[in-house]
């Protein structure tokens, strides 16, 4: 497994996956990067040219965004459509 540093602006949240956090949870996920940065890794896949979807790291990606990074970590599946819903369901 290969992990990537993707340009933030290149990624984009999946719009079926309609999972959702708590806005407490947002926020010890917010000091939890400000504090070590992002320890996990996104798991998105390409969708176009340098174009990509997560799969898993919705979240991460929305606090990321908000703290004004430029590049994430992420790890670059290849899924078609119905492939790509199993990262986000386990």
């Amino acid at each position: 497994m290969e992990i990537h540093k993707l340009p933030i602006e290149q990624i984009e949240p999946a719009d079926w996956n309609a999972n959702e956090m708590s806005q407490e949870k947002r926020s010890g996920l917010i000091k939890s990067i400000e504090r070590f940065g992002l320890v996990v890794p996104l798991v998105v896949r390409l969708t176009g040219k340098d174009r990509y979807e997560t799969l898993g790291g919705a979240q991460r990606l929305s606090v990321m965004q908000e703290l004004g990074k430029r590049r994430v970590p992420a790890v670059v599946l290849e899924a078609d459509n119905a492939e790509a819903r199993i990262p986000a369901i386990v």
